[in-house]
């Protein structure tokens, strides 16, 4: 047993009830560890990010194995791409089973499912409780301090999956430098028939910015906007083609310039979701991206526990796994974007 969980409250303690917090916390529940899963909300709520790659499909079914069906709303093969010139129908691909088909969910309800598997696990999920504070020792995450409590929560290792909030690298004072330009998005939802939406979701993109639009659900679609410069926007925000529906209350914003943490692990706690690296949703894979850096950072926890590793080992691997895809990802949309003219980005 690691020396840092004897006496420990807890074997992990996982700030973030997202898909990474719901990942970690569910693999380190089902691995018999004592697990505290604790989120500052009452309870999950709406948030954008609902288009799924369909890589996400086997990675969910792994999650949730009694399906997770009903938070569905549409399915598509591919998605309709006009990134500088005229707009075509990019497939997914396909094996022999058929078509590679993506997914457009309900993030609330996707959320739900993720929280209600981990309770199943064995996770101890603690909603409306807000982490103040780690407790360092010795040069490692040791425990976490809670709003209202009187004493710290002893673990042997803490999961900082609170998104953009990155609550544990702003305590550590490990934030490094953007990544991008400030960007942000404007989005919103509409009601009603856009048949032209209903096939494929559809990104179009020139010198100015992207738009994105699909249909997340029967007679109801969702669009997002980046400027590349910030400029005065329409009062209802709707893109031209939903100009005929019925906007579902005002448009919201989200900051989405890019971060990566140059710290991502260390002894005694890890980075997941976009805690550890925020890419714009251009980068098409954020919501699988925080499953999969949920569950690596669960699975290295676990085999820390289980001595397997020892926890700076586990934390290197972490780093390295997380930074070399964030590169990628990096280098890989700050080509798209320079198609575009825009530059500052990488």
């Amino acid at each position: 047993m690691d020396a840092r969980r004897v006496g420990a409250d807890a074997d992990v303690l996982i700030a973030g009830a997202g898909p990474a917090g719901c990942a970690a916390a569910i693999v380190c529940a089902a691995g018999g560890l004592r697990t505290v899963l604790a989120e500052r909300a009452p309870g999950p709520g709406a948030r954008p990010g609902e288009a799924l790659h369909p890589g996400a499909e086997t990675l969910l079914a792994r999650l949730l194995p009694d399906g997770f069906g009903d938070a569905v709303g549409a399915r598509h093969e591919g998605i309709t791409v006009g990134w500088g010139a005229a707009s075509r129908f990019e497939p997914f691909g396909q094996d022999g089973n058929g078509s590679w088909r993506g997914f457009q969910v309900d993030r609330q309800r996707l959320d739900a499912l993720l929280l209600d598997r981990a309770r199943q696990a064995g996770a101890d999920v603690r909603l409306g409780c807000r982490v103040l504070e780690p407790v360092v020792e010795g040069g490692a995450v040791t425990g976490v301090r809670f709003n209202g409590a009187a004493a710290p929560l002893r673990t042997g290792t803490v999961i900082d999956a609170t998104g953009r909030a990155r609550w544990l690298s702003r305590a550590l004072g490990l934030t490094g430098p953007l990544r991008s330009p400030r960007l942000l998005i404007r989005y919103g939802y509409a009601a009603g028939s856009c048949p032209e939406r209903d096939a494929a979701p559809a990104i179009v993109a020139d010198r100015t910015g992207w738009t994105w639009t699909a249909r997340v659900a029967p007679e109801r679609y969702q669009w997002m906007r980046l400027d590349f410069v910030p400029v005065q926007p329409q009062r209802s925000g709707l893109p031209e083609e939903f100009a005929g529906l019925v906007p579902e209350g005002p448009a919201r914003a989200a900051d989405v310039s890019w971060r990566l943490c140059p710290a991502a692990a260390g002894p005694g706690w890890f980075l997941a979701g976009d805690a550890g690296v925020l890419l714009d949703p251009a980068s098409s894979h954020g919501v699988l991206r925080a499953l999969l850096s949920g569950w690596t950072a669960g699975s290295l926890t676990a085999a820390v526990a289980d001595r397997a590793l020892e926890a700076e080992q586990a934390a290197g691997m972490y780093q390295r796994w997380l930074h070399e895809g964030a590169e990628r990802d990096m280098a890989h949309l700050s080509a798209r974007y320079a198609q575009l003219g825009a530059c500052g980005f990488g």
